[in-house]
C-alpha cells in the first residue's frame, strides 16, 4: 500500500461510549473531512484499518468455525471458536473486534460520504481538477459501506445497516444487510460509469495491483448468490474480468499481512495452523492430484491440533509480512456462476462451469491457484450431487478467504438442525455454528442488539 501524507488519526476510540471529556482526535478528524488534500490519507487510513484489523479477524474466526484452521494453544479466544456451539459467547476477542472494527471502517467511509459534496476550493479550477478524485473516493466510499455490511451478514444473523453516533443503531435481518450492500454496489458502479481517470486515480492509490470495478462486480456477485437471486448472481460475476489481479497489498513495515505477522508467524508458539487437508473430510477431502493441496499447505507429519486433528505449515498467501492477500478470487466467480446455473437447474451448464475450475492449470490463473485435476466424473443427472461438487470447490479454491463458513451455512443450512451439544465429538462438525453472538460491549451500550442466536 503507497505510504502518503496521512492527516487520519487511525486512533480513533473504537465504541462510541458516552464520555465527559473532550476528544481531541475526533476534533482533528472532523477538521480533516473539511481538507480536499485529506481524502487521500483518509482513504489509505480506512483502507490499512480494514486490511489488518478488520480482514485478521475474519479469516482468523471463520477459519476456526469452519475448521480451515487447528488451534494450537490454549487461549479462550481460539479454545471458544473451536468449540462453538452455545460455549462461544460475545466476550470472544475475535469476533468482538471484528464487530467493532467493521463498524469503524463502515464510519469513515460514511464520513468520506457525509462531507465531500461540501468540500470548499479557492477557485473553479481547483474545483474541477478535484473533481475525477472525488468520484473515485465516494466510489470506494460506497464500496467500504457495501464489504463492512456484508461482511456482517456473512457471521451474524441480524447487522446494523448504517452507524449511530449515539450508539442506538438499529438492526436489520441479513437479507436486508445483503441487498443494501448491493445497493451500495450498484451507486459505486454509477458513480464510475464514464469516470476512467476515477476509476484510474482510486486504483493507483488503494494498491499495487486493484480494479475497483472488478471487485464492486465481484462482490455484487457474491451478496447475490446469498439471496438467491441466481442469474443475477452469475450477471454480476461474468463481468468480472478474469485476468486481473485485485490485492490487499502489504509494505511489511507498518502494513503487514496480518495472518502471517499475528497468528501463522510464531515459530514454535503458533496459535493456529491450517489443517491437514485444507480441513476437509470423507467425500469432500482434496484429490491427492489436486495443485491446490501443495499451493495452500506445506505438508508437516507429526503435529497436530487441540483436537488430535493433523496440521501443516501454510503457502499461498501466507508466508511472509509482505504476502498479497486477493481481494477476491477468479474462482470464486466461476463457481458462483456454476452454482446460479446448478440452483436454476442448469446442470450441464453448471458442471461445465465446475470443469473450468478443475481443469484450470496454476499457470493460467492469475493467482497461480488452479487443481489441474481431469473434468468431474461424478452424476450430471443429480442437482444435490452437482451442489455437493460445487461446494467441494469452494472450500478449496477459496481456502482462509474467510467463505468457507456463510458457504457451508448457504449449501446445508439445517447442518447443526439435531446437533446435541452436550454429548457431540465437536472436533468432527464440520461448521460449530451457524451464527456469532453479539459482543457484549454491543449490548452493553446499544439497547437495539438483538437476543443472540441458539449457537
Amino acid at each position: 500500500m503507497k505510504k502518503i501524507f496521512l492527516i487520519l488519526l487511525i486512533g480513533l476510540s473504537l465504541f462510541s461510549c458516552k464520555k465527559e471529556f473532550t476528544d481531541q482526535n475526533k476534533i482533528v478528524m472532523d477538521e480533516a473531512y473539511k481538507i480536499p488534500e485529506a481524502y487521500s490519507g483518509i482513504v489509505l487510513g480506512m483502507t490499512k484499518e480494514f486490511t489488518t484489523n478488520s480482514l485478521y479477524r475474519i479469516i482468523h474466526a471463520a477459519g476456526l468455525t469452519a475448521r480451515e484452521f487447528g488451534n494450537m494453544s490454549t487461549y479462550e479466544t481460539e479454545s471458544q471458536l473451536v468449540d462453538g456451539g452455545p460455549e462461544l459467547t460475545g466476550v470472544n476477542s475475535s469476533i468482538s473486534i471484528m464487530w467493532r472494527y467493521l463498524h469503524k471502517n463502515r464510519g469513515i467511509a460514511e464520513n468520506i460520504l457525509a462531507n465531500i459534496d461540501d468540500l470548499e476550493f479557492p477557485n473553479q479550477a481547483e474545483a474541477d481538477a478535484f473533481e475525477p478524485k472525488k468520484h473515485g473516493y465516494k466510489a470506494y466510499a460506497k464500496l467500504m459501506q457495501a464489504i463492512t455490511t456484508g461482511y456482517m451478514a456473512d457471521y451474524w444473523e441480524k447487522v446494523t445497516l448504517k452507524n449511530d453516533p449515539n450508539n442506538q443503531a438499529t438492526f436489520s435481518d441479513r437479507n436486508t444487510a445483503y441487498q443494501t450492500a448491493i445497493t451500495h454496489i450498484d451507486e459505486a458502479l454509477a458513480l464510475l460509469n464514464g469516470q476512467q481517470d476515477a476509476i484510474d486515480y482510486i486504483n493507483g492509490l488503494v494498491s499495487n495491483e486493484f480494479s475497483i470495478v472488478d471487485v464492486l462486480y465481484a462482490f455484487k456477485a457474491r451478496y447475490e448468490i446469498e439471496l438467491g437471486n441466481y442469474q443475477e448472481a452469475y450477471d454480476a460475476a461474468d463481468a468480472v474480468d478474469l485476468t486481473k489481479r485485485s490485492v490487499w497489498s502489504y509494505d511489511g513495515g507498518t502494513i503487514k499481512n496480518p495472518i502471517y505477522a499475528n497468528t501463522i508467524y510464531r515459530g514454535n508458539k503458533r496459535r493456529i495452523n491450517p489443517l491437514d487437508s485444507l480441513g476437509l473430510t470423507g467425500n469432500q477431502t482434496p484429490e491427492l492430484a489436486d495443485a491446490r493441496n501443495d499451493f495452500y499447505l506445506d505438508y508437516k507429519p507429526g503435529t497436530s491440533s487441540s483436537c488430535g486433528l493433523p496440521v501443516d505449515d501454510p503457502e499461498g498467501f501466507w508466508t511472509s509480512d509482505t504476502s498479497p492477500i486477493p481481494v477476491y478470487l477468479p474462482g470464486e466467480m466461476l463457481l458462483i456462476k456454476a452454482e446460479a446455473k446448478a440452483r436454476m437447474n442448469a446442470l450441464t451448464d453448471a458442471v461445465t462451469l465446475i470443469d473450468q475450475v478443475r481443469t484450470k492449470d496454476p499457470a493460467n490463473d492469475v493467482f497461480d491457484v488452479g487443481a489441474n485435476l481431469t473434468g468431474w466424473t461424478g452424476d450430471p443427472t443429480n442437482q444435490q450431487a452437482v451442489l455437493d461438487e460445487i461446494y467441494k470447490n469452494y472450500a478449496i479454491e477459496l481456502f482462509l478467504q474467510g467463505q468457507r463458513f456463510p458457504i457451508h451455512r448457504r449449501f446445508y443450512p439445517n447442518y447443526l438442525d439435531n446437533v446435541d451439544w452436550n454429548n457431540v465429538s465437536r472436533c468432527s462438525l464440520e461448521r460449530l455454528n451457524n451464527f456469532y453472538p453479539y459482543p457484549d460491549q454491543e449490548r452493553a451500550n446499544n439497547p437495539n442488539c438483538p437476543d443472540d442466536p441458539a449457537f
